[in-house]
């Protein structure tokens, strides 16, 4: 399978939806959300079939100078395997060169990023969270 990887905005956020969906990681993608998301990454970087078919995205965050963080990198399922997640990994490699990239690896996705040449730190590294609760205008 044959893909272009770009830079430009043009994902959907129905395309978004059912790329999420395809890989297990949850329903109910709103257009709002997908909108707060997509623009409030720096880089946003996807794959697309020579048809024009969604197989892959990235978003990522960066200061510039001593960390950036990846957001999500989903691969459709079918398109695992074909270099894709490496390609997407490597144009935010490139966008921020030189710059440690941190990743929350769940899961198997560990094996693919170490196969990437991203390695575990030697202390102990912990991803904690806090969801606030919304507030009524």
């Amino acid at each position: 399978m044959s893909y272009q990887i770009s830079s430009r905005r043009t994902v959907t956020w129905q395309e978004f939806a059912a790329l999420m969906e395809s890989a297990g990681w949850g329903e109910g993608y709103d257009e709002d959300l997908f909108r707060r998301s997509n623009s409030a990454y720096p880089l946003v970087v996807h794959a697309r079939s020579h048809e024009g078919f969604l197989l892959g995205y990235v978003s990522a965050f960066s200061d510039g100078a001593f960390t950036t963080m990846l957001g999500e990198l989903v691969v459709r399922p079918n398109a695992q395997r074909l270099g894709i997640g490496r390609a997407l990994i490597g144009a935010v490699e490139e966008a921020f060169p030189g710059i440690p990239v941190y990743v929350k690896a769940l899961g198997e996705a560990k094996r693919f990023f170490e196969a990437c040449g991203y390695r575990r730190p030697t202390s102990e590294m912990t991803v904690m969270f806090k969801k606030p609760p919304l507030v009524s205008a």
